[in-house]
């Protein structure tokens, strides 16, 4: 008998001001019926907001928001949502930003032009209880 939970498929929100970037971001992740998209929001406040009453498994987060940076809204999602992991979809790709993103409480960091061949990676590692980071920040010289 299979358990429930097994089948249950992971429920993710994408927080990004920049439809666009939402848009792409949900391409990567449609083709996979294990992952279920259930919001997009445009704001850290939002997202902050929502993010008890959506219990999702993880919140893709952007850093450049309007009124509140990804990084304060991942401290206080952490806060209001403990189960839901954050991971960061950035443009940025300074190492120094990105540890400041860890250190609030992301579980990984996807640098966006490396999204489509790191983002469902991100995402394994993190349901496995691991820390990810993508390709440039590796080659950046990213070291934990």
């Amino acid at each position: 008998m299979l358990d429930i939970e097994q089948m249950a498929s992971t429920r993710i929100v994408i927080v990004d001001d920049h439809e666009l970037a939402r848009r792409g971001l949900r391409s990567v992740l449609q083709n996979n019926p294990d992952l279920q998209v259930i919001a997009e929001i445009a704001s850290g406040e939002e997202a902050v907001q929502r993010a008890e009453e959506l219990h999702a498994d993880i919140i893709l987060l952007d850093i450049t928001l309007p009124r509140m940076s990804g990084i304060e809204a991942a401290g206080r999602i952490h806060q209001s949502s403990p189960t839901s992991r954050v991971i960061f979809v950035s443009q940025h790709d300074s190492v120094v930003l990105a540890k400041d993103a860890m250190r609030a409480g992301g579980c990984a960091y996807v640098v966006k032009s490396d999204a489509g061949r790191d983002l469902l990676s991100a995402i394994s590692a993190v349901q496995a209880g691991k820390t990810f980071v993508s390709r440039t920040l590796l080659a950046r010289g990213w070291n934990s």
